[in-house]
């Protein structure tokens, strides 16, 4: 009996071991997203003394290396925080994975979000080790939705670790459309990514247009095309032409999209039941802060401020729409 008892209790202590640590992982994941945007933002011109003139010029160092012009600006605190909350993140990370592995059955769960938030990690390291030249923006691109998965995926792990084993949740019929909110969610912070890592921030400054560029004929394979590399002046600076305005525009399509599904979406959540109405109006005042963070960041031309909080509502909105997937989503008795 006693056996039994000690089986327990040290089941007990490495099941709140793992919570423990998916809950500290994520919080400073988040802040490690921040923190990305920020440093990503800064360095690019965004609240230079010189704005808008100092934004996306590109130099050559004496390596022969490019880099932002800006990014001397960037605070030193900033960075050294970066670099120390990622690595506390890894040595986090791996103590999560190693738990799962050693105590797979005990947690009921599979095995490869863990390993997928691992590979990620390891993933980012090299890529921001590397950092290749800011003219590639499947560079920022990759940064961003990485940091953004990991966001998600240890959410999910978290909820379903405290919430009951014995939990069994119905069907819901609105299961189907939280996924593919998710989806949208998730494509649409890769629009703001590419918006970003092609310096189109200013390539539309008129709401809701774009000084009435025309959707048609425009360079539409050219401006999402994953392997471009940008060009740039014999001055250093990044020229973002038709391709930038057509990016600009494409993300504010899909903001216009996202929020009309989402409104949706969460307004159904607050009327099936008291399961999901705290979840659905979350999921409602984070957009509409998206939102107006969104607005506001064009209306008074791009401050770092407001931009950066533009991207930290981004995780926050992708949060509520996991935790939605994830209350709709049975837990199976194993």
């Amino acid at each position: 009996m006693s056996h039994h008892t000690s089986d327990r209790r040290t089941s007990g202590n490495a099941s709140n071991l793992y919570t423990l640590l998916v809950f500290v992982s994520l919080v400073l994941v988040l802040l490690v997203v921040i923190l990305s945007a920020y440093l990503r933002l800064s360095g690019s011109g965004l609240g230079c003394a010189e704005w808008p003139a100092c934004y996306a010029l590109i130099k050559a160092e004496a390596s022969g290396a490019e880099s932002l012009a800006a990014a001397h600006l960037v605070p030193p605190w900033a960075t050294m925080t970066h670099r120390l909350v990622a690595s506390a993140l890894g040595i986090l990370v791996l103590g999560i994975t190693i738990l799962t592995l050693h105590r797979r059955r005990a947690f009921r769960q599979p095995v490869l979000i863990p390993l997928a938030v691992l590979g990620l990690t390891v993933f980012l390291s090299v890529l921001g080790y590397i950092t290749p030249s800011p003219l590639l923006p499947w560079v920022t691109l990759s940064n961003l939705l990485g940091g953004m998965a990991m966001l998600a995926m240890l959410w999910w792990l978290g909820q379903r670790s405290v919430s009951s084993v014995t939990e069994n949740v119905p069907g819901h019929e609105l299961r189907p459309w939280a996924l593919v909110g998710l989806f949208m969610v998730f494509f649409q912070i890769a629009l703001g990514g590419w918006v970003s890592a092609n310096f189109a921030a200013l390539a539309c400054t008129d709401l809701p247009g774009c000084g009435g560029y025309p959707w048609s004929g425009g360079p539409w394979r050219e401006s999402f095309n994953l392997a471009r590399v940008l060009p740039a002046t014999d001055a250093g600076a990044v020229i973002t032409g038709d391709p930038g305005k057509i990016i600009h525009l494409a993300h504010r399509a899909g903001a216009v999209l996202t929020f009309l599904f989402l409104a949706w979406l969460g307004w159904r959540a607050i009327g099936s039941g008291n399961r999901y109405r705290g979840t659905g109006m979350t999921l409602l005042v984070v957009l509409v802060l998206q939102m107006v963070l969104g607005l506001g960041a064009v209306a008074f031309s791009l401050p770092l401020g407001l931009v950066t909080a533009h991207n930290a509502m981004a995780a926050l909105l992708l949060l509520s729409v996991v935790n939605l997937n994830h209350l709709l989503t049975p837990r199976t008795r194993t």
